[in-house]
């Protein structure tokens, strides 16, 4: 009896382990957009300089920049490099993490908690900064505010009150 028991529970951690990853480590491309009209794509895009650059919504280019090295951690908890400025990860800008602040590429990544929202050909991802901020939850999203004109920036929103969901397409090795 103490056995069977034992095994569920082993089954049940080793369930939840891969029910965590819901993408696996590797290299993605991340972005908005219509899955019908793929010219609407606008690709996460870091824009890394000395301090902790931005990064910034364009349509598909061929560059590394373009490019998230995924790298699950635990309790469905991911961190995001950019493969176009190794070392450098999508985390916070020159601010605090609040509504409104723009994401930067920086040195200290951010354990972003990932779910998914939709399934089929509508799969898309919410990125959620892991602390509450003023007892709210902050997602990843981005800024196009009245009058701004593209590339947007990408940063934080309320969850609920923005899109907060993007698409993630795995790279080719």
């Amino acid at each position: 009896m103490h056995q069977a028991i034992l095994t569920l529970v082993i089954l049940l951690l080793i369930a939840q382990t891969v029910l965590a990853q819901l993408l696996k480590n590797g290299d993605y491309r991340i972005y908005y957009g219509n899955y019908q009209a793929p010219i609407t794509h606008r690709f996460f895009t870091a824009k890394p300089n000395s301090r902790d650059g931005n990064v910034q919504l364009y349509p598909r280019e061929d560059s590394d920049y373009q490019i998230w090295r995924l790298r699950n951690k635990r309790h469905g908890r991911v961190t995001l490099e950019s493969k176009g400025a190794p070392g450098k990860y999508l985390g916070l800008g020159r601010s605090d993490a609040r509504p409104g602040s723009y994401l930067g590429v920086v040195h200290k990544p951010v354990r972003f908690r990932i779910t998914r929202k939709f399934g089929g050909p509508f799969t898309a991802y919410e990125l959620a900064y892991p602390k509450k901020v003023d007892g709210e939850t902050l997602v990843v999203d981005y800024d196009d505010g009245e009058g701004r004109e593209e590339p947007y920036f990408v940063s934080f929103a309320v969850q609920g009150t923005a899109l907060g969901a993007f698409k993630m397409r795995r790279v080719s090795d």
